[in-house]
């Protein structure tokens, strides 16, 4: 799904957001949704992408762009067409096109004069709306016109809209939009003639003139001229209170005798948010011949604002129903009450209503009765706090004049036609300002980082903030950051939470309690589960994560959670995906009984013989996993190394998690933490993870450090000096494996002291220390041999034969090369295959052979692409676009260049994006671009100076010439 109504979003097919951060793919992806199924030239392109100074590769980074975002969002649809590109989408697949169709349809119904249609179809479109159209991104002059007469297009949905609602009579729901869309659009004269319609009709006449009056004076200053005859004719109007004006009258003939009910709770004064949920139930609420009596269920869990909701929508329904609104509470989920029971629900309704019920003593009679007392009327009932399916379906009238609203902390799945939403905590911006509302707009504003320290502890939801409101109106003197404070305290966050007759603990234990206490196995075996789910910090769990935590088979696991599902204790983002709501883990937590840490070290054995097992996919042949002990074995194995690195993009949050978790908390097996670092290893050095492959380890290796696990210590040091040097920080990079090296020796580990040495002499030569590289890496493959690690051996020889080519000695270098390639190539370990060839085609280039150096590189670029493995890509990428510019062609080495730039900038990279912008300065130098070059060494300078290594005193030359 793809969204252009406000600022640009893809979702995935599962519904979760996909990333897409960098400005031109966003900007390329933006324009082309715009023109969907349709061409947009190259040309139109390159003026949006660079609007002062094209490069002359343009055509050709369109292209990197237009690949990579095939790549990375899987878009099938986007291919070439002359003259340019195209992006195929569905008709539901884009917010715009399905404003399009809605519109549309609303033209069509009001043709055949069915109003209330109409008005529904114009609001579900206006509905996508979120803002500007691709909001933050520049998109040129035909991007800027296709905007222009897409908002264009949204005015006149919104006048035919306010047309509708006010022939419908519904002039006070058409008069925020059309006040909001005056002051928006301030000399658009048709928005003002129905503002100003809308504001007489509401009794507001002297509003209705002063707007009149407002609208002249600014038409006559800025413009120079005076108001239109339509908008002269409805002043005059006004002043003469012409009846033509009036509203019109009901449009169904119904029964008006009989008592009309208003048993409504009062209205909520500090409603705020849910737009979409809003329009969407006004929408399906409001009552129209053309469809059977509407039916709105809304569900979610305990405190997420479902009552609130249904109280704030009935009374702005409450003017099409004349004859009565019915309001019952069905105690389905309130603590220490039994859910009533329907019978005595329809007396209540039908008492209401006038009926007597002398002999109704079943449930049948007295639904029946109801229904016939219903037929005639215009009512809205709401049924707040359903227990179930079962308590609802007598309490439904059956009149084509009436409407019901459900509210439950179960999706009412079986209710017929029923439209159903779902409630999810509040967005931080609109939780911002239920706190302002609620404690006061200046205080708020007056200290908003407190502000939002206090909404993040209530976890956005709505009974937490009003919690929190309420104590700090209560408490004026304190600033919000003192409850922000109290709140930050984990232990006690339940109990902060908690004012006069509303507490959040009490909230959820009325869920829990039903579940414990329920007459079904599932339901019991829910209940015991739900605390054990609360105890992993992970920010979700997969399906086979759960069964670990919980000891059992995955299909009985998946029927407890897709029960706690039902009761709101446990959300399911995407299938098979679990996750729980901050509070509700720690009131899970609190109701977890103490020896609960073994559930945790399922969890963790399972997550590390999966991450090991992935591992070894990564790397084959490398004997880390034979010295990882217990923590690396078991686990399910994957079918191939894509499979694996969805399982670790998939888990990666969580993998982070459980590190930090088993640091701070020490009846954990702190060998866990220091196994699972080291099992990511090879993850993180494939996809440049580079500041999640530092965090882990560092965490590692304290905890080695507090247990004192020299040998943990090393590994971790080991990895953290790795890590350090692929992300340019060669001093710390020296420090953790010179650190890491001493450990291994004290401890006479031969494997890990070569492994050391190995890292030692690639920062070296990374350094331009190309004698001591040699001397670290010659001590590195005499200790492989001597163990007879092939896989070693093949590493040491990599990177001896790229120093060897430095200090000059070719034929060394090309043997070193030729050997690891076939100790690889016999292992199957494809990413140091690729980087291999990397290094034998710089030999060839230093030969002068460009050639061959080019066909190497081109090899290497595409297995580091068939793994996905990205800092490889980006490596390469600059390889190849010098040996273009050796060979003379310029333009390839350009489109190299920059794609190679673009990706080391996103990956943090920060040596390939030193090496990218030195030899984009070599070439514009080249082609007589002296602005260019110039530029583009100074940001090589500023990387190179911070990574202290030789190449910045060429770059310095080359600026001082």
């Amino acid at each position: 799904m793809f969204r252009i109504l406000g600022p640009l979003e893809v979702e995935g097919a599962e519904g979760q957001p996909l990333p897409l951060t960098a400005t031109k793919p966003r900007t390329l992806l933006g324009l082309l949704l715009l023109h969907a199924n349709r061409p947009v030239g190259v040309s139109t392109l390159t003026d949006a992408l660079w609007p002062i100074k094209p490069p002359r590769t343009a055509a050709g980074a369109i292209r990197t762009h237009v690949s990579s975002l095939r790549t990375t969002l899987r878009l099938t649809g986007l291919t070439a067409r002359p003259p340019g590109y195209q992006i195929q989408v569905d008709p539901y697949e884009l917010d715009m096109l399905v404003f399009d169709r809605l519109a549309e349809e609303g033209h069509r119904a009001a043709a055949r004069g069915e109003l209330r249609t109409a008005a529904d179809r114009w609001e579900r479109a206006l509905a996508l709306w979120r803002g500007r159209p691709l909001d933050g991104l520049e998109l040129g002059a035909a991007g800027e016109s296709t905007l222009a007469d897409l908002a264009e297009r949204r005015l006149t949905t919104l006048e035919h809209w306010a047309r509708a609602r006010l022939a419908l009579g519904e002039h006070a729901d058409a008069l925020p939009a059309l006040a909001a869309a005056t002051t928006e659009q301030p000399l658009r004269e048709r928005l003002h003639e129905l503002a100003m319609l809308a504001l007489y009709r509401s009794g507001r006449q002297a509003d209705a003139l002063e707007a009149f009056r407002h609208l002249r004076r600014r038409l006559v200053a800025e413009l120079g001229v005076e108001p239109g005859q339509a908008l002269q004719r409805l002043q005059r109007q006004i002043l003469s209170a012409d009846p033509a004006l009036d509203p019109p009258g009901p449009s169904t003939a119904v029964d008006e005798g009989g008592p009309k009910p208003r048993q409504l709770p009062p209205d909520i004064a500090a409603f705020t948010g849910r737009y979409r949920e809003v329009t969407a139930a006004r929408s399906r609420l409001a009552p129209s011949p053309l469809r059977p009596a509407p039916l709105v269920a809304i569900d979610g869990p305990g405190g997420v604002g479902k009552s609130a909701l249904a109280v704030y929508l009935a009374h702005r329904l409450a003017h099409h129903f004349p004859d009565g609104q019915l309001y019952v509470d069905l105690q389905g989920a309130t603590a220490g009450l039994r859910p009533l029971p329907p019978l005595e629900v329809l007396g209540r309704f039908l008492r209401a209503l006038g009926v007597r019920e002398t002999d109704m003593t079943t449930v049948d009679e007295a639904s029946a009765a109801f229904r016939a007392a219903a037929a005639t009327r215009r009512l809205l009932v709401v049924l707040d706090n359903a227990h179930d399916t079962a308590q609802v379906r007598p309490l439904l009238p059956a009149g084509p004049h009436t409407a019901v609203l459900v509210t439950s902390r179960r999706v009412l799945s079986t209710l017929d036609n029923a439209a159903h939403v779902h409630l999810d905590v509040l967005p931080p911006t609109e939780a911002m300002l239920l706190l302002s509302r609620l404690a006061g707009a200046d205080r708020v504003a007056a200290d908003q980082g407190g502000a939002q320290r206090l909404a993040t502890w209530c976890g956005c939801l709505p009974l937490a903030l009003r919690i929190a409101g309420a104590r700090l109106a209560a408490r004026p003197s304190w600033p919000v950051r003192e409850l922000a404070d109290r709140l930050s305290d984990t232990r006690r966050r339940l109990d902060e939470l908690r004012f006069g007759e509303l507490g959040v603990r009490s909230s959820f234990q009325v869920s829990y309690e039903l579940l414990r206490d329920g007459t079904e196995p599932d339901d019991r075996a829910a209940a015991r589960a739900f605390p054990l789910l609360a105890l992993p910090d992970a920010a979700d769990l997969s399906l086979p994560a759960a069964a670990a935590l919980l000891d059992l088979p995955v299909a009985e696991a998946e029927r407890i959670l897709e029960r706690l599902v039902d009761c709101q204790l446990l959300a399911e983002p995407a299938p098979g995906r679990f996750r729980l709501h901050d509070l509700l883990r720690l009131f899970g937590r609190s109701l977890a009984p103490p020896p609960s840490s073994a559930a945790l070290v399922r969890l963790l054995r399972w997550y590390s013989a999966a991450a090991w097992q992935a591992f070894r996919l990564l790397r084959p042949a490398d004997g880390r996993p034979a010295s990882a002990g217990e923590w690396a074995e078991g686990g399910d194995a994957f079918p191939g190394v894509e499979s694996a690195l969805d399982w670790l993009e998939a888990e990666r949050a969580n993998l982070l998690a459980a590190v930090h978790q088993i640091a701070e908390t020490p009846a954990l097996p702190a060998a866990s933490a220091t196994s699972l670092a080291r099992a990511l290893f090879a993850f993180f050095h494939v996809r440049g993870y580079l500041n999640d492959w530092v965090e882990v380890n560092e965490v590692a290796r304290a905890v080695a450090r507090r247990t004192g696990d020299p040998i943990a210590e090393a590994h971790a040091s080991r990895d953290l000096g790795a890590a350090f040097e692929v992300r340019g920080e060669y001093p710390k990079a020296l420090d953790c494996l010179r650190a890491a090296l001493d450990r291994y020796a004290a401890a006479d580990d031969q494997r890990g002291e070569a492994a050391c040495l190995n890292g030692l002499g690639t920062v070296y030569d990374s350094l331009g220390q190309l004698a001591e590289a040699a001397e670290c890496l010659e001590r590195s493959l005499a200790i492989s041999r001597a163990l007879d690690d092939r896989h070693s051996q093949a590493i040491s020889l990599n990177n001896l034969g790229e120093v060897y080519c430095g200090l000059g000695q070719a034929d060394r270098a090309v043997e070193s090369l030729r050997e690891a390639l076939d100790i690889f190539g016999g292992n199957g370990n494809r990413r140091s295959h690729a980087a291999v060839l990397s290094n034998l085609a710089q030999v060839y280039e230093r030969q002068g052979a460009y050639a061959e150096a080019q066909a190497c590189y081109e090899e290497s670029y595409a297995g580091f692409v068939a793994l996905g493995i990205s800092v490889g890509q980006a490596t390469v990428l600059a390889q190849l676009g010098r040996v273009h510019r050796l060979q003379g062609r310029h333009a390839e080495a350009l489109d190299r260049l920059d794609a190679a730039l673009e990706l080391a900038e996103k990956l943090d990279e920060r040596r390939s994006a030193a090496v990218s912008l030195h030899e984009l300065g070599i070439t514009h130098d080249e082609l007589g671009e002296r602005a260019a070059a110039r530029e583009a060494w100074r940001r090589a300078l500023v990387l190179f100076e911070a990574l202290g290594v030789p190449e910045a005193d060429e770059v310095r030359r080359r600026l001082a010439a």
